[in-house]
């Protein structure tokens, strides 16, 4: 995968207000990785191959959590990564609140990208799921769906997976006369068999998906009824079919065929429900997966009480003191506190003054854990709104 390629595939998030979890999707997926280019964190990170060796490469060990989260991992690296500045001697990027919210959905969504797939496997998986009892590859195999081979090849397991899906009632009709099982796929498995089929078709066109849109991905949640049976984002009150309880550090194909494994039961209930099958087009499969991809970064309420609690225990208070009368200023009234990336911004910018102030008065570095960081964040909102 070139480095262009990768770039396409990655998008970013905004994390929106904690207290009624409401996000504010991205639309363009090449501002993130420009921002992680211009602010030369190419520099010492890797991605897909490309970058310096001085820091971890990103591509490798990749990030699985929440906004806030990852701003706790960023905030304790902040000492390691100024001396490698000084070392490098290059200067401090400082980030506007859009290009944060920008590279923090970068570096979220290079879990998206997922494994790469095995053509042997794919092969494998095509027999052993009972794929070939319909279709057949070559003229070897069944005759009820189409040759294989013929078929477009698919440069994005996402459109195979779009494919299933459209065809998912006929295909369950075909299963259940036939008295097959039911093939359960892992996202895995999705990847190998795109990358078999993809080898075998001898068609000249090549079906794409570009990476999904989550803000287009939100609507057509609703318009494609989804919503009918599943809560999307901030509805904590409705949680019990929600999405936001499944564990969403997944990449892009195992959303998918979780999608995939509920089909069944998914049918079974829209024709109880007299609900239509719904299907996807164009890149609106992508678009859906994109959407429920992020809501995994969303963060849970803090406690402002307890967050109260670490703004004083970590020596916040003794530099940001109410009237602005300490030598930072007073974070109560600071304009803009209102979102987790512009918190994570504003530390980000003055980590470098703030390491001096802590290494001149002889003390630690004050590491936050992703609670802490959430508990602070609620203190310092509601300090904001008061």
């Amino acid at each position: 995968m070139t480095i262009r390629e990768i770039g396409a595939l990655l998008t970013i998030f905004l994390a929106g207000n904690l207290q009624s979890q409401d996000l504010d999707l991205p639309t363009d997926p090449l501002d993130g990785r420009i921002v992680f280019e211009e602010k030369k964190c190419i520099t010492c990170h890797t991605v897909g191959g490309y970058g310096g060796t001085a820091g971890p490469d990103l591509s490798r060990d990749q990030y699985f959590g929440s906004g806030l989260e990852l701003a706790s991992i960023i905030w304790n690296h902040a000492p390691e990564m100024n001396r490698k500045f000084r070392q490098l001697r290059m200067d401090r990027p400082t980030l506007t609140e859009k290009e944060m919210r920008d590279l923090l959905g970068f570096l979220y969504y290079l879990r998206y990208l997922g494994e790469p797939g095995s053509v042997a496997n794919g092969k494998s998986l095509l027999s052993s799921k009972g794929c070939m009892n319909c279709h057949s590859v070559g003229g070897q195999g069944g005759t009820t769906g189409p040759d294989f081979r013929s078929i477009q090849r698919y440069s994005a397991p996402l459109y195979l997976v779009q494919a299933m899906w459209n065809h998912g009632p006929a295909m369950l009709d075909q299963i259940n006369k036939g008295k097959m099982k039911y093939p359960l796929l892992t996202g895995q498995n999705i990847v190998d068999i795109a990358s078999y089929l993809r080898q075998v078709s001898t068609a000249d066109v090549e079906a794409r998906l570009s990476v999904g849109n989550p803000e287009k991905g939100r609507t057509l949640f609703e318009q494609k009824h989804c919503s009918t049976c599943h809560v999307g984002e901030g509805k904590r009150k409705r949680i019990e079919a929600g999405l936001i309880k499944i564990d969403l550090k997944k990449g892009v194909t195992e959303v998918a065929s979780a999608m995939w494994n509920h089909g069944q039961a998914m049918l079974d209930f829209m024709q109880q429900q007299s609900i239509e099958w719904p299907t996807f087009e164009r890149n609106e499969m992508a678009d859906v997966i994109a959407y429920i991809y992020f809501l995994g970064f969303e963060d849970k309420d803090g406690s402002p009480s307890r967050g109260k609690e670490v703004f004083r225990e970590k020596g916040c208070s003794g530099c940001h003191t109410p009237g602005g009368k300490g030598k930072g200023p007073d974070l109560g009234s600071a304009e803009g506190i209102d979102s987790p990336v512009k918190m994570i911004q504003l530390m980000w910018n003055h980590a470098g003054e703030m390491e001096d102030m802590v290494l001149t008065q002889n003390k630690r570095w004050p590491l936050l854990s992703t609670i802490e960081m959430r508990d602070l964040y609620a203190f310092l909102r509601r300090s904001h709104t008061k």
